[in-house]
This record gives C-alpha cells, structure tokens and sequence, in this order.
C-alpha cells in the first residue's frame, strides 16, 4: 500500500474511505508491534493499537521523499496519541550540585540545614507559572518543624512543611509574574530537617529528603498560565522539553546520523560535545537511531532529527507525539560548529569552567577561589571548595603552608564543639568552639600545615563542624541563630616551588574528552556503543589550555595490553577488584560450621591451617624483610598487589608506565552501571577527590581510592639555579629519604674509611 492511503483526505470520497482505512489500520495493530517512524519534519508516526479513530494531522507535514532516503517509506496516519496540550509535564529541574547523589532519578539531600542549586529552564518571559516539587522524607524527620523553601531568581516562592513521610508527594508554588525570564533560571531550595526525638550530629546523619528530579520542575499544561504550546517551538522551548527528556538519566534521542554518510562521527562527536555543553549537572546520556525505532514505553519531550539537505538550516517544530524536535537539515560539507553558531539553546555554560587557580607564594583570599562566607547554623556540616594549583607546582618537603582565619562562633556552644579544617580530605586543624572570644570575630588567626597534602591540579579545602545536642536525648530547640561563621576574607598561602613534575594521572585525568577514548578489538567484549556514548559525554566538558590526553578501554581478557613498566601486578588481583563483592567471601572456620554443604571444604581448610602454621615463621621473617628493603629500595609491584587485594569497586584506572603520562588505562566491571561512572567523573573533574597516583579504584558508592607508588621521581622543568637549587633538592630527596640517607651514610662512612687510611699510611711512613 502506497504512502498516499495514510495522507489526510481532502475530498468528500476520501472521508468516506476513512472507515476502510481504519479497519486495516486495526487489523495491522493486532498482528505487528507497535512501531513509529520518523517523518522530514521530525514527527513520530504512530500505527494505532486500539482502534481506528483517526484525528488529522497538520496539513503544514510535509513528504520525505524528496529528503530522505527514498528506500526508507514515512507511512503516516491521520492518527495521533492525545493532543499533548492536554496532557501536562515538566520542564525537569537541572541539579547543578553533583556532590549530592542520585539514584534511580532521586537527589538525596541529608543534614538539618542544606542549600540545593538547580537550573529552570522556561519559554515565557515575565508570565504567571507553576512550579512544583516532588519529595519524600526520611521517617526520623519532624514533620511540624522540617520544611522546605523555593527561591527562584532570589525570589522567595514560600515554604511548604516536609509532610510527606512514606510516600512521594508532591508541593506547588505559585511563580508570580516578572520572575521568570527566558532561557536558564536559577532555583534554590532550602531544606531544613529536625530530628523528631534527639538532637546533634548523630542524630543529622538519619535525616534525609529525596527529591524526584523527573517529576520536579515548571509545569507545562494547557490549563497553566503562560503554557501555550505554540511558545514550545524554538530555542527556549527546545531547552524545556529537553530538560524533561533527560531527566531521571533517560537519553536524548538523535535519529538518522548515518544517513550523513563519511561525516556521521564528526557530527557524532560534536553533538555529543554541544549538547553536554548546554546543560550543566550530570551528563547526558544520547543514543543515535535510525529513522524507524520501537516504540518505547516513555513519551519523548525532545530529540534531533538529522536530515541530508542541499542547504543546511535548523528549525524546531512539534512532532505528533508532542515531542519538541530540532530538525538539522545538513548540506555536504557543512561545519557543525557555524550551522549551531546562532542557536542559544545549545551555547556552553559555566560548568566548563575549571576550579580557580590560586598563585603560589601570596596570600590568597578565600574569595578569590570562590568560598564566600560560610554561615552554619547547623549541628553537623560538612563544606568543600575545590580550588587549583599550577600543573607544574610540587612540594615534598616540609615546607608550610599557612591558613589566616577569619571566623566567630555562637557564645555558650555544648562542650565538644568544634570545627575540622581539611585539606584534602585530611585534617590539619581541630579548632574548639569555646573560651572567652565567643560572640566576636576571630581574625588572622594562624593555621600551618604541610605543603605537600596538597599537589598539582585540583585541591579541596573542607570544613566540618560538630555541635553536640543540648540535651542530645530531646529534640533540638528552634534556633535560628548562627553557630559558627567563617568569613571570606581568611587568606591561604602556598609556598614557592620551581617548576617540577612527579608521575600522577591527575593531570591526564583532568584533560580527558570524548576524542580521548580508545578501543582495541577485545574492547567490545565490556563495551557497548551506549556506554560508549555515555562516558564520552562525560567528558565532552573539554578543558582549555591543557595537553591532550587518552583514555584506553580495555576488557578483562585484554589485561596483559597495560603497560606495567617495572611494576608487577597480579592478574588474579586486578581481576578481583571488578569481580569480587564489596565484601571479602573467602571461606573460613565459621563459615564452614554454618554451611557443611561442600564435603571437600572442611579439608581445603584444615590443609589451608597447616600450610599456615608450617610457614608462619618463614613467612614473618621474609616479611620483615621486605618491610625494611621497602624501604631502602621501594619494591613498587609488592605494595602495588597489597594494595589491590583491599580494592573491591566499579573501574580501575591504571598509570603504571612513566614514559607515557599523557595515556590511562580503565577496566571496568562487568556489572557496572556506565551512567554510575560517568557521574562520578564529572564529579571529581569539577570538585576534586578524583583519581591520582598510578591506580585508582572507583568504589561502589562512588569514591576513588588512589594509590601512589614509593618510588615515584621528580622531575625537574626548569633550568637549575641558585634560587630554586635548595628547594629542588628537597623535593629529590624527600621523594625517597630512606634510600638518599642511607647513601649520605655510606658516602660519609667510605670518606670516613679513606681518611682513616690516610692518617694511618702517613703515620706509618714517618716511622
């Protein structure tokens, strides 16, 4: 049957044929699946599955027979789902704060008193509209005293009680008229828990509110001021639909790349590229079809239609399932870049922006690196800011750094409370929050620490505060005064370092992009497209002024591929790092006990026990040993395995090899989730925390743990000289003090030997 059955009549016969076009269309939805095509203009074709009613599509569709391939035939029904005027959804809030996690489309947020920052995207500029957010709270939260409050623009929308306890409910806000604007909003939502029967830090560990991001944004209805469909259709409404579409992690679907032929990966890569660069948070997920695809269970919001064409264009238009779809229309040899050039929707945010970059060997306000002046008002917090050091900057020495606090706390503060300073994960400063200086403002006050918790690239400066309840058995009283403030104008000083590298996949990391990614023939095996695609929009947030750098993907039977250079890994090992549960499961007496089943395993354990006990003496001397050889001359390869048999984790990301550290290896788990990875990649490339040193194991809940190996050296950049002799030996030497003071010995002791002969010749020769 030709396509022309499908068009809308246009004569009194044609509507009379109707009734014998439905009953084929019925009659063909019974024995074939659903399936929808894509037409020109990018509208989903639906084949109906219940009945024949047919309601007429636009007469402004137009035939794809003189765009697409002609092979490819665009049936079209006059056919289509509910009008979607009728049918209301959100424009998703974007969450812009990836240190909180998400699972299965939740946020979790937990503590008493949390500031959340989301991007809204809207069409209609000045109107009236409607914002709603879909929560559920923890059990342990109070709900007369938790609440949450909606800023919008800096204007406050008003606050609605944490009421929703077991199930996910969802709250309103009214978004009065001249608050919104076009393009990107700003939202803050301010969550404040109060545990229901005790009071401090344990008891803000057991508070939480998830907040549903696919359910949580502008409403778009037809009843909702300021929802005309017709305002969907262009930049700003592009942006709406596609912040629904990619919520909740689903993909952003781009039909017919391949139709483009030898140009499909340069569009491939640089959609890939853009789209990750339009929408700030977690990355997209975009998955390139062809025309015709099954129909799924999810309605799109957006997609991209590529079409080959004698003149490039990009135009939006609304398809028949309602989805908002932007058209590229691409003539042979068209830039991607200039056809996109003009289009608003899809500029670059700020997200692609680095950590500043602090000058060693000056006092840098904390302003400067973007911490403004903490307010805590909490009894448990936990703050981090991410701030940069050069890529050539290294101390191994002793050296100080110095912090110069500027800070007050509340008077009358609960014995124990007290505020942590950490560098890097790593505390350098306990300071108690008590004494006579309660109630006024603490200043220049000093706070040395080694220079070296901090390297090259991204740093993270924390603060934790502890305020014990008063009583810790009863509900905390309402307090809405500050315990603790921290002021913008507290310095950090680094110390001078010539210019030196050390072996680290920091710096590599940081400069990975989609065109970094390298597959062999085995990589497939843990592999798919999809995950491919994802990880890739991981890093389309490209970084500026850095060296290129690669990212090889590599299979568990492709593990002799990694370039190990003098270290010695053990297969078995790496492969239980992505194999093996969290947990250890080897087997021992206990387990046994409680399950007899296995009639050869009471012997493997028994024999086990004796070789143990046999060998426990040889052992323990042959590990002193190598203890003190370690030492002397770090066995790298020994610590490597050590290491490695603690790992349990998603990926594994190597930097063994020296000579090539521009080059990571990854392995990932075959269980693995790559949407899981690849949020946890965009999170330390802006926040820090991420992988370093020569391995790095990515955790099941989504930390890296790095190991550094003993015998890495520093490499010197820059010409020697007097002024940056002293310090460049030191971080020489402190890279392996053992092994240089024990050569400073044996020197000193051999000149010892030949002065001792000197003297005894000469006394023998005068006798």
């Amino acid at each position: 049957m030709s396509s022309a059955a499908f068009t809308r009549p246009k004569t009194q016969s044609g509507w009379k044929a109707l009734p014998v076009m439905a009953a084929i269309a019925l009659a063909l939805s019974s024995t074939v699946s659903p399936v929808q095509a894509q037409g020109v203009d990018g509208g989903m074709i639906m084949l109906p599955q219940d009945n024949g009613a047919a309601l007429s599509s636009p007469d402004t569709m137009l035939d794809v027979s003189d765009r697409a391939d002609p092979a490819r035939r665009a049936m079209r029904l006059d056919s289509t789902p509910e009008h979607p005027a009728h049918i209301g959804w959100v424009s998703a809030l974007r969450l812009t704060d990836l240190g909180y996690p998400v699972q299965d489309g939740f946020a979790r947020i937990s503590g008493e008193r949390e500031w959340v920052n989301f991007d809204l995207y809207s069409s209609a500029d000045g109107n009236e509209a409607l914002l709603q957010i879909a929560s559920v709270s923890g059990i342990n939260n109070l709900p007369e005293r938790s609440y949450m409050r909606v800023i919008v623009n800096g204007q406050e929308l008003g606050r609605r009680n944490l009421t929703h306890i077991e199930d996910v409910g969802i709250e309103k806000f009214r978004i009065p008229a001249g608050v919104l604007h076009t393009g990107r909003n700003h939202v803050q939502v301010e969550l404040r828990q109060q545990h229901r029967i005790f009071c401090g830090p344990e008891a803000s560990y057991t508070l939480w509110t998830d907040i549903d991001l696919s359910r949580s944004g502008l409403v778009v209805a037809a009843d909702t001021p300021g929802s005309d469909m017709n305002a969907l259709i262009g930049n700003d409404g592009f942006m709406m639909a596609l912040a629904a579409q990619v919520s909740g992690g689903q993909a952003l679907e781009v039909r017919g790349i391949d139709t483009l032929g030898s140009e499909a990966e340069i569009w491939r890569s640089f959609l890939v590229n853009r789209f990750n660069q339009s929408l700030a948070g977690a990355p997209l997920v975009i998955n390139f079809t062809d025309y015709w695809t099954a129909q799924t269970d999810m309605r799109d919001r957006a997609r991209v239609t590529i079409i080959p064409a004698a003149e490039s264009q990009v135009r939006f238009i609304q398809a028949g399932d309602g989805a908002v779809v932007m058209v590229l229309e691409v003539a042979q040899g068209t830039d991607p870049e200039r056809l996109l050039a003009g289009i608003t929707a899809v500029t670059a945010q700020a997200q692609d922006n680095r950590p500043t970059l602090i000058a060693p060997a000056s006092d840098v306000p904390f302003a400067q690196f973007g911490v403004e002046s903490e307010i805590f008002s909490q009894r448990y917090a936990q703050r981090n800011h991410a701030f940069r050091l050069p890529d050539d900057w290294l101390v191994l020495t002793g050296a100080k750094a110095r912090i110069n606090l500027d800070y007050a706390f509340a008077s009358g503060l609960p014995a124990g409370s007290a505020v942590l300073l950490k560098i890097n994960g790593t505390i350098v400063r306990m300071l108690p929050l008590r004494g006579g200086q309660s109630g006024s403002v603490i200043s220049n006050f000093p706070i040395d620490f080694e220079a070296r918790l901090m390297h090259p690239g991204t740093n993270v400066l924390g603060f934790e505060l502890f305020v014990p309840g008063d009583p810790p058995s009863l509900p905390c009283a309402v307090n809405e005064t500050p315990f603790l403030q921290i002021l913008d104008s507290s310095t950090l000083h680094v110390p001078y370092s010539p210019s030196m590298s050390i072996p680290d996949m920091d710096l590599a990391f940081a400069a990975l992009s989609p065109e970094s990614l390298r597959m062999n023939e085995m990589s497939g095996r843990a592999y798919s497209q999809l995950d491919i695609l994802t990880l890739g929009s991981a890093l389309a947030r490209t970084r500026a002024a850095i060296r290129p750098s690669t990212l090889h993907l590599i299979a568990l039977d492709d593990l002799g591929s990694i370039p190990t250079a003098h270290y010695s890994a053990n297969r078995r090992l790496l492969e239980d790092v992505v194999l093996m549960p969290s947990q250890n499961t080897v087997p021992d007496e206990q387990s046994v006990s409680e399950n007899p089943g296995d009639p050869f395993q009471q012997r493997r354990v028994e024999r086990r026990s004796m070789s143990l006990a046999f060998s426990a003496g040889w052992d323990a001397v042959n590990e002193r040993a190598r203890w003190v050889l370690d030492r002397i001359i770090p066995s790298s390869g020994d610590q490597l395995n050590a290491w490695l048999a603690e790992q349990r984790g998603q990926a594994i990301l190597f930097q063994l090899d020296a000579e090539r550290p521009d080059e990571i290896w990854m392995l990932r788990a075959p269980d693995s989730d790559m949407r899981d990875i690849a949020h946890a990649v965009v999170r330390a490339r802006l926040h820090g925390q991420g992988p370093r040193g020569q391995a790095a194991v990515l955790t099941h809940d989504g930390h890296w743990e790095s190991w550094l190996a003993p015998d890495r050296r520093p490499a010197m950049l820059e010409p020697w000289s007097h002024r940056n002799f002293r310090s460049a030996m030191g971080n020489i030497v402190s890279a392996r003090p053992v092994f240089y003071s024990l050569l400073i010995l044996g020197i000193a002791t051999l000149s010892a030997l030949v002065a001792l002969r000197l003297v005894i010749s000469t006394r023998e020769h005068k006798t």
